[in-house]
């Protein structure tokens, strides 16, 4: 072995490899190419070219093909999520793991009571339960070399981690869809991996049975997206991080003040932090007593006049009357088939001007025309799509939000569960004085609907 070591490429059926004092000769039988023979290297540059173009064009079809596959519902990973098992003599198809399933509702019922993540391992810990990688090697899902690289190679302990924790809470998998298209690589050329934009991910609804229902995953990527996860936060009240400032949009923040009724009030952050906004001062138990109230109040909207309740609803949120909206698809449909006869028309122009019965000006100038009127139609007909997507949209949260509150009763106490809930957050304004009396303003939106009147 020469000093070189064996950094080469093997070309061809026989590479012979020579290492004369500071070079070196590559032979590659098959292919016809001798480094030591300048007339056999002409050919070389195109050749490498076209082997450029072939993996480019291979790594693109994988990409294509991976994509489809995972837009018809089917499960592009062939790695099953903890909570899951290959269904029998189908690996498409995920079934339940009843007992990690159980694990994982447990997990988010801990999370949505107001445990943090590092408590809530610590509480699995105590109890007794296999983290992921060993309850999955044992089930015989994961191979023991798959685990040892996880926990022995990977030098982590035995035991619940954070990572693991989060990942159960975040992945949406768990309500009975598929997403894919999570990362990607730059190029076919690198092993790095990336992750993809949350917008472009695909996404399959009801692919396999749920483990978790839709409103609880919802609820605790609302409270992980809010930042709120310790139980020190219940002294900070149940709105800590849900409260914003209604001129600067910054969030207000909790501090505490023992002489107070309640020991705490929340102020404006940027005030705080730069004296660039007013202090919006509030108290804990006024806002929580606020924002309770007005839940009260939309649960016995719905329960005394629950269809009343679904119009208000409706004509707060759609963004269309359902004239419009039948009119658009209308529209829509008119659009699509003025844009296939567009396209025939097209064809024949372009069979005329071969054929020689259209001369070159004329069909340049009606060219030029259908394009830009297929342009423009193009435009518009992605505007009604987005229009009519987002108005099924705001149905279907209507629809969510309705049976939110249809699960609440009458809600006596403010609690986390029910904040994250129903609460997408609270906008508080700064005191003014009318006529010698203080005032201030308070915006309450709610998941799904946002402020209801």
């Amino acid at each position: 072995m020469s000093r070189f070591g064996r950094d080469y490429l093997n070309v061809g059926m026989y590479t012979e490899m020579r290492f004369p004092e500071l070079g070196v000769r590559f032979i590659a039988v098959s292919d016809g190419v001798d480094s030591d023979n300048v007339s056999t290297n002409d050919f070389t540059p195109f050749r490498n070219i076209m082997n450029e173009w072939y993996c480019r064009d291979i790594s693109k079809k994988i990409r294509t093909s991976l994509k489809a596959k995972a837009k018809s519902g089917k499960h592009v990973n062939a790695r099953v999520p903890y909570g899951y098992t290959h269904a029998p003599g189908d690996h498409q198809n995920w079934v339940i793991d009843e007992e990690a399933a159980e694990v994982i509702r447990e997990i988010y019922r801990l999370f949505i009571s107001g445990m943090s993540i590092r408590q809530i391992c610590l509480k699995l810990d105590a109890m007794g339960i296999e983290f992921p990688a060993k309850h999955m090697l044992r089930i015989g899902v994961t191979s023991r070399t798959e685990y040892d690289k996880i926990v022995v190679n990977g030098k982590n302990p035995e035991g619940w981690r954070g990572t693991a924790v989060t990942t159960i809470l975040d992945r949406y998998e768990y309500c009975g869809h598929t997403v894919s298209n999570r990362l990607t690589k730059p190029s076919y050329k690198s092993k790095k991996i990336v992750p993809v934009p949350e917008d472009e991910w695909i996404i399959t609804r009801n692919t396999q049975e749920p483990i978790i229902d839709e409103e609880t995953w919802q609820t605790v990527h609302k409270m992980r997206q809010n930042g709120r996860r310790s139980l020190q936060d219940r002294e900070k009240g149940p709105l800590n991080g849900y409260l914003f400032c209604r001129e600067c949009g910054t969030k207000l923040y909790f501090h505490y003040a023992p002489k107070l009724i309640r020991p705490g009030f929340y102020n404006c952050g940027r005030y705080q932090l730069y004296r660039a906004c007013t202090i919006h001062y509030i108290r804990m138990y006024v806002i929580e007593q606020i924002v309770l109230e007005e839940i009260q109040r939309v649960c016995k909207m719905a329960q005394d006049d629950e269809q009343g309740f679904i119009e208000t609803l409706r004509r707060k949120i759609h963004s269309q009357d359902e004239t419009e909206r039948r009119r658009n698809e209308r529209e829509l449909n008119d659009i699509q088939n003025r844009l296939a006869n567009i396209d025939r028309i097209i064809e024949k122009l372009y069979e005329d001007r071969v054929a020689g019965t259209l001369s070159t000006e004329r069909f340049s100038q009606m060219l030029g025309r259908y394009e830009e009127e297929q342009k423009q139609l193009r435009e518009k007909n992605d505007m009604l799509r987005q229009s009519l997507i987002t108005a099924k949209e705001e149905t279907q949260n209507t629809a969510h939000f309705i049976q939110l509150v249809r699960s609440i009763t009458k809600p006596e106490k403010l609690t986390p569960e029910l904040v994250g809930s129903l609460i997408e957050r609270v906008e508080v304004g700064d005191v003014y004085v009318v006529d010698g009396e203080k005032k201030q303003d308070v915006r309450i939106l709610f998941n799904l609907v946002g402020e209801i009147g």
